[in-house]
């Protein structure tokens, strides 16, 4: 256990920080591919964003249910149950085999998808290969997901941090070689960037699975001897984390109608929702590392019996999440300008002058609807991790795809709307997300649900 209380500032930033550095470097990853693309050619750029999009959309329902994995690990951890937590880690790398022809075999209708966007040709023939290499890789963050449930869960959450970090550093110099042509390597721009992309998935999961099978690690935790398939187990595994996989996609995959509907709007429109979707990631991933990392604090608060200090964390947690969002977000108001010339590309379809005005408003939203995405992930990730995740995959068909999707359609077919109205109308629902979320938290059903079974006959022992 950690010798600071899980619901302590000190406890919460030893198993926050090392979470959200990992993040930080997944968002320096995803920021250099970018700058990189955008250095090469400026339709590369246009082609990332909603072919990247489009692949984790198709990916993350495997994804969130394997990542599940580490809500299990962390209340087991919480219970002091090891075998419980070797057991998780050894049914979350069953689900990431069984999901790897899945993953492979959905790359045909996905690629069917993207013909259906509108996108011009020259950009649609970037987006298909870009497309086809993640998806035929996507095995990868699912097999990386499984790999950090076992760290992440027991709070151990170092290992995880520097085995993504080790990728991350290996993509950025695989993307520097691979789309400019360095080192020997051909000049592959787009395909460059996808392929190193494929190759570094896999790392930071090989590196953890490495780590938790040997040493005093596989010893004290018995990782070799529980390396087997427990279908009670994975079954309750399904049952909580399917939700919590349905919500994500559905949660990515109305943005990602956001995109394509983004992409058919003019030159300075569509060239300025990029530019402000790659700063917000600046901003989301971090806050994206504080939900993580609440949905493992509650986790073990709850296996160690305490709802109140669930309470307590959840609500600390995202008074630190606030402290570094508030002063970043001013940047975004301040100095628009630093970060419309950092993702400006002298090949550009509009001049940077066309693009500033519009570019600055949107980062003005990102700097606003931040507030809300704090609260929203932060309660989600609380109930999360005490296993309210049907509640939460409600929410998000609800109002995603009866009123944020339908409200853009209407925004941008019917009454014709630019980008700056579409955002405005986004930031109305990111603050209803975080509402329904806080007060669902705050009525505390949660503290009411059985994620481990142990009020039943349920054991992990096969």
């Amino acid at each position: 256990m950690s010798k600071h209380a899980p619901d302590s500032y000190k406890g919460i930033i030893a198993i926050s920080l090392p979470i959200i550095a990992g993040m930080a470097g997944r968002t320096i990853m995803m920021f250099c591919d970018r700058l990189f693309l955008a250095q090469h050619s400026q339709l590369e750029l246009q082609a990332s964003l909603p072919a990247g999009i489009l692949s984790f959309t198709l990916l993350c329902i495997l994804f969130g249910t394997v990542s599940y994995s580490s809500t299990f690990v962390s209340q087991y951890f919480g219970a002091g149950d090891r075998e419980g937590c070797s057991k998780s880690l050894a049914q979350g790398l069953y689900l990431t085999m069984f999901s790897a022809p899945i993953l492979a075999a959905i790359t045909i209708p996905g690629s069917m998808l993207l013909n259906l966007s509108g996108h011009a040709p020259e950009v649609l023939a970037l987006e298909q290969t870009y497309f086809r290499i993640l998806m035929l890789s996507a095995s990868g963050p699912v097999f990386t997901a499984a790999a950090s449930s076992f760290w992440n869960g027991r709070g151990k959450t170092v290992p995880a941090m520097v085995a993504v970090l080790i990728g991350a550093g290996i993509n950025i110099f695989l993307d520097y070689v691979m789309i400019f042509g360095k080192l020997g390597f051909p000049e592959m721009g787009i395909k460059g960037a996808a392929i190193a992309t494929a190759i570094s998935s896999f790392i930071p999961g090989a590196i953890l699975t490495v780590a938790a099978y040997s040493g005093k690690t596989a010893r004290n935790y018995r990782t070799r001897e529980n390396f087997k398939f427990s279908w009670p187990l994975t079954r309750r595994i399904l049952k909580f984390g399917f939700p919590a996989g349905l919500h994500i996609f559905m949660d990515v995959a109305s943005f990602t109608i956001f995109i394509f509907i983004a992409g058919r709007m003019g030159v300075v429109d569509f060239t300025a929702n990029n530019l402000a979707f790659s700063v917000n990631n600046l901003a989301f991933n971090p806050l994206l590392g504080f939900g993580f990392a609440t949905t493992v604090i509650v986790g073990r608060c709850i296996g160690m019996g305490s709802t109140d200090m669930a309470i307590r964390a959840t609500r600390r947690t995202l008074l630190l999440s606030l402290c570094y969002f508030v002063p970043l977000a001013a940047t975004f108001i301040l100095f628009p300008g630093f970060y419309t010339r950092l993702f400006f590309s002298p090949d550009s379809a509009c001049t940077i002058e066309e693009l500033s005005s519009t570019a600055g408003k949107l980062l003005a939203i990102v700097a606003a609807w931040g507030v809300f995405d704090a609260v929203s992930l932060i309660y989600g990730g609380a109930l999360r991790g005490a296993g309210d995740t049907r509640f939460v995959v409600w929410v998000s068909g609800l109002l995603g795809w009866f009123f944020w999707i339908p409200g853009i359609l209407y925004l941008y077919a019917v009454r014709h709307s630019g980008i700056v109205e579409l955002w405005l109308f986004t930031s109305f629902y990111v603050a209803l997300f975080a509402l329904l979320f806080f007060f669902r938290f705050r009525a505390g059903k949660w503290k009411n649900i059985d994620l481990l079974g142990t009020r039943s006959e349920f054991t992990v022992a096969d």
